[in-house]
């Protein structure tokens, strides 16, 4: 598979005008794998019609490749930073609380609980074990997606575990799958810029190998939006789809802008036309490899949410239930969509909406 540079603009040296991307968008529906990192950046950048046509190749995509239904499932997030054994002010909680969250949970109808976040450097690393257990023996029937690569890298290093030893033990504690996240873009110049307390690059990689081999598939994402240029987002798309092709532990892809920067590919690019890009050239260059593409709702807002929908994206990701107990304890506390009102705007595009389990099965009554 023949890749181009990555340095933006590369692509005028393949001697392809602008006025060819959508014949070039309609290749890259055809054969993701046919395209060079010159021509991915040409989509990505595209502008005023030549946008329009990769977006409706990617909804085309979409449409052929996961039907015309948009999912969701209902849950609930905690945040295992704020877990203590001995709690002593809000956000803070304890063992016997989470409990009670996960029973009023799935009381209201949610089907996954979402946990993550490093504990704090005072509390014994055993309580990642501890949460999980707790969690799984109040719902049993709730799905534990939990613990981002960097937070299995914590219990890892101040446990003494192994990498496989401490998947192990989260699995039979009750975790089900883990949340791909604690990566901005896969890319050691734009961490030490941005993220510097992120993961290393090949690290999370070798934990979001590990985790799927062992059974424990993943969401994974892209932070767009600040310091990484367009062949980047392209060679983190693709070095995604290397890790999905050598694991298929990939569940969804989801492209978030990271909050407080906004910094555009295109100079003067309306912020939905830099969203509406990602989202289709996602769709189209992960086509044949990861299957979902989540539109990040608590990052857009709902009504930018539906639009991004049209332009390949099939999923919402989830209702983020605050509940009766303790809705303090979530990152997102406060930013409930609830199924109701999302199948309502859904709608108003004539797609219906589905509720979903966290690995994209049929939710059941």
């Amino acid at each position: 598979m023949a890749r181009g540079s990555d340095t933006p603009g590369s692509a005028a040296r393949h001697g392809r005008a602008s006025t060819g991307l959508a014949g070039l968008a309609g290749r890259a529906a055809d054969d993701p794998l046919a395209l060079d990192d010159a021509e991915w950046e040409l989509l990505l950048t595209a502008t005023g019609d030549d946008l329009e046509s990769v977006v409706r190749a990617a909804d085309d995509v979409r449409r052929y490749t996961v039907g015309e239904a948009v999912s969701m499932v209902v849950n609930r997030n905690l945040t295992s930073s704020h877990l203590r054994r001995t709690p002593r002010e809000a956000p803070e909680f304890g063992l016997a609380e989470a409990g009670a969250i996960a029973r009023d949970a799935a009381d209201l109808g949610a089907t996954e609980v979402c946990v993550q976040g490093l504990l704090p450097a005072a509390e014994e690393p055993e309580l990642y074990l501890e949460l999980a257990r707790t969690l799984s023996a109040a719902a049993p029937a709730l799905h534990l997606h939990a613990y981002r690569p960097q937070d299995i890298a914590d219990l890892c290093d101040r446990a003494g575990l192994a990498l496989d030893g401490a998947l192990a033990a989260l699995q039979q504690a009750g975790v089900k799958t883990v949340p791909g996240t604690g990566v901005k873009v896969l890319s050691e110049r734009v961490r030490g810029l941005v993220a510097p307390g992120d993961l290393e690059i090949d690290r999370w990689c070798e934990i979001v190998t590990a985790a799927h081999r062992a059974g424990l598939r993943s969401t994974s994402v892209l932070f767009y939006g600040h310091v990484e240029t367009a062949g980047e987002r392209i060679a983190h798309l693709r070095r995604l789809r290397d890790l999905q092709d050598d694991t298929g532990g990939f569940t969804e892809f989801v492209p978030i802008p990271l909050p407080g920067f906004g910094t555009p590919l295109v100079p003067d690019r309306a912020p939905i036309d830099e969203h509406r890009a990602m989202v289709a050239v996602s769709r189209l260059l992960l086509a044949g490899s990861i299957r979902h593409v989540q539109i990040p709702w608590t990052r857009h807002g709902r009504d930018v949410a539906i639009e991004l929908l049209r332009a390949g994206g099939d999923d919402l990701g989830g209702t983020l239930l605050d509940g009766r107990v303790r809705p303090d304890t979530g990152i997102e506390q406060g930013l409930e969509f609830p199924f109701a009102e999302a199948s309502a705007r859904v709608g108003r595009i004539f797609r219906p909406l589905r509720e979903r389990t966290t690995d994209y099965r049929e939710a059941t009554p």
